[in-house]
């Protein structure tokens, strides 16, 4: 009996980990796409990494090159992470921009 309540606490910290992850993850990802849509030039920049990216993979049919180039994308907003205070600040002069159009 021992034996299984090891294994499930076990299991439900494996679970606990992949959901840190994925959360981790996601956080990740939102935060690249706010940078590429509120900064112009992040935009240009990722549009053609993507285009040079996809041009260069050499896969076997389309699943295999949305794996990669999601993959390839999970990396690039890992390094890209770094740049959360700056996306607050885009945002907040997003948000100032739009006050001063109203006003």
């Amino acid at each position: 009996m021992e034996w299984a309540v090891g294994a499930l606490a076990v299991l439900v910290l494996l679970l606990a980990e992949l959901y840190r992850r994925a959360l981790r993850e996601t956080s990740m990802l939102a935060n690249f796409a706010l940078l590429v849509l509120l900064d112009g030039k992040a935009y240009a920049v990722q549009r053609q990494g993507l285009v040079d990216l996809v041009r260069s993979l050499e896969p076997t049919n389309a699943l295999q090159l949305s794996a990669r180039v999601s993959a390839s994308l999970s990396r690039l907003a890992a390094r890209q992470n770094a740049t959360k205070l700056g996306i607050a600040g885009l945002l907040w002069r997003l948000k100032n921009e739009t006050r001063a159009a109203v006003l």
